[in-house]
């Protein structure tokens, strides 16, 4: 039987708390025996739109641009702005410059999307112009359902997403009634009423574990009777490679260069014929899973920068992945290199979110008084993210978990054949193909 790897793409969690607010607290682990490739060699571009002959190149790259009022194409615009500046603003916060950092922004959005159908004035209006893209909290329901419904349709693909509200029964009476129709009809969200103790704390573990197939085993460490509520999503995704690589292509001990000029021997994967994008300033490459709707993205520069600029960089450029990958596609193939590579992450995004605009949140002046009758205001104070991620011959595994505490209280192109290699600190992730969203954006600068 064909063995499937495993992308838990995330396991969501707002824990509406009652707690003080948290500094960062993120941590990176990372196995040193996997890796992935790009070379710097420069292509020349011209304007011919690709034609995608290559079957490693997914045929629906992305929405077609020339449909400016298409609504798919605006959401998925905001959306990828979003999902970027989420990554990047989570790079630019990160304390060692050295660690590899991944995020599932679609996890992050989808808690906050269930969020936000509770908030009111400038608090909501904040999270829809920097957390949305722009989009309303109504166009962002519409589409988050889209989004999930497609998942959940793939025929070749093994996709789980899966919601739910817990809320404690001795600090609010029950969560609004439009909030509970709206979160079971756009998210198909369960909703759980039940005392803060050990037991609930050890069922909601066991709902994400289950949700994300044994990647998340524990998102919460405690539930303080003085919680009010907790959020949760959970997204698994289980994928082969449209082509997998050969186990005897795979080069030992290759050379990966780590960001700070030190080199780790890696496990580097090859493959032919993959799909790639190139211009002055970046190159990369897609490798399809099975389906074709879904692929891996790579890319790194070409002028020596680290990820962490190059995201600084498309943002100066109001650049994005998804418009170097459509922009700058070839229809040609390239030779590629991916390290082997196995890795955990987690952070907190308070800071993150805050640089981003979304402030008013994180304030006891926030208005969340659509999402329970509570006698005293509800905030923000600790947003956590958990990332887990293994790149190998047959396919992806990965996963996210994010906790939103919240407590009360006042207060195209020649045909040409290149190689690429990801011998040095690049940018991936996992890409939806027709809608041009990263779900995972991640980096590797070290196999240390």
């Amino acid at each position: 039987m064909k063995k499937k790897n495993l992308l838990l793409s995330a396991a969501l969690i707002s824990a509406l708390m009652l707690s003080s607010c948290g500094g960062k607290t993120g941590t990176t682990t990372t196995n040193s025996n996997e890796t992935t490739t790009i070379t710097n060699e420069t292509t020349t571009i011209t304007n011919e739109t690709p034609t995608n002959s290559n079957p490693e190149t997914p045929s629906n790259t992305s929405t077609n641009p020339e449909e400016p009022n298409n609504p798919d194409l605006v959401a998925s615009t905001s959306l990828s702005n979003s999902f970027n500046n989420i990554f990047y603003k989570t790079l630019e916060n990160e304390v060692d410059k050295n660690n590899n950092v991944l995020v599932s922004p679609f996890s992050i959005v989808m808690d906050f999307g269930m969020l936000e159908n509770g908030a009111k004035g400038s608090t909501k209006e904040q999270m829809e112009t920097y957390l949305n893209g722009g989009m309303s909290v109504e166009d962002l329901n519409e589409y988050m359902k889209t989004l999930k419904d497609k998942m959940m349709n793939s025929k070749e693909l093994e996709w789980n997403v899966a919601n739910s509200i817990w809320f404690n029964e001795s600090q609010i009476s029950d969560v609004s009634n439009d909030v509970k129709e709206i979160v079971k009809k756009y998210y198909d969200s369960e909703i759980n009423k039940r005392p803060y103790n050990n037991d609930t704390l050890k069922e909601i573990n066991e709902w994400v574990k289950k949700n994300t197939n044994d990647m998340i085993p524990v998102i919460l460490d405690k539930l303080n009777p003085s919680d009010v509520m907790h959020l949760i999503n959970a997204v698994a995704f289980e994928g082969d490679w449209y082509v997998k690589f050969d186990e005897h292509d795979t080069t030992k001990n290759a050379p990966f260069k780590n960001l700070d000029g030190s080199t780790t021997n890696v496990d580097m994967l090859h493959s032919m014929n993959a799909g790639y994008f190139s211009s002055n300033d970046y190159i990369g490459f897609t490798k399809a899973f099975a389906d074709q709707n879904y692929s891996f993205f790579a890319m790194k520069s070409q002028k020596g920068l680290s990820p962490l600029e190059m995201m600084k960089k498309m943002k100066d450029d109001n650049e994005d992945i998804s418009t170097i990958m459509t922009k700058y596609g070839i229809d040609g193939m390239a030779n590629i290199g991916l390290p082997k590579f196995e890795l955990d992450y987690d952070t907190v995004l308070n800071k993150t979110l805050m640089d981003m605009g979304v402030t008013n949140a994180f304030s006891p002046s926030a208005d969340f008084s659509k999402l329970a009758d509570s006698k005293d205001p509800l905030y923000i104070s600790k947003v956590i993210h958990k990332t887990h991620f293994e790149l190998s011959e047959t396919g992806v595994k990965a996963a996210a978990a994010t906790s939103i505490a919240m407590t009360k209280g006042a207060m195209i192109k020649p045909k040409l054949d290149v190689e690429i290699n990801m011998d040095e600190p690049f940018i991936y992730g996992i890409y939806d193909n027709k809608n041009g969203l990263p779900i995972f954006i991640g980096c590797i600068n070290n196999f240390k």
